[in-house]
């Protein structure tokens, strides 16, 4: 009555067997660290732009042009920087975006 259907389309995955690798293969995480560094103090800098232009919006009732300008460069900085690692682009971006 109830039959199993078999799958209609089947996958296989082959991948050479390599005896021998380099030994520092095994720390191929260690790129984090230097990548950790930077991306925090890039988070830390945006939110102590975000916390003081909360504060300025709080007290004055307006934006301010030059910290808004400022979190836009840096929000503009991460997109251009995530198009160059993912290789949407062969165009390097600038180190710091404070020329704005």
């Amino acid at each position: 009555m109830f039959q199993k259907k078999k799958p209609a389309h089947k996958v296989r995955l082959e991948i050479d067997f390599q005896p021998k690798i380099s030994r520092w293969f095994i720390f191929r995480f260690l790129w984090i660290i230097p990548v950790i560094i930077p991306l925090a103090i890039y988070a830390a800098w945006f939110w102590l732009l975000s916390f003081v232009h909360f504060f300025y919006m709080l007290l004055l009732g307006e934006r301010s042009e030059s910290i808004f300008r400022k979190q836009l460069a840096f929000i503009n900085f991460g997109f251009r920087w995530q198009a160059y690692l993912k290789y949407y682009t062969n165009e390097r971006p600038v180190i710091l975006p404070w020329h704005v």
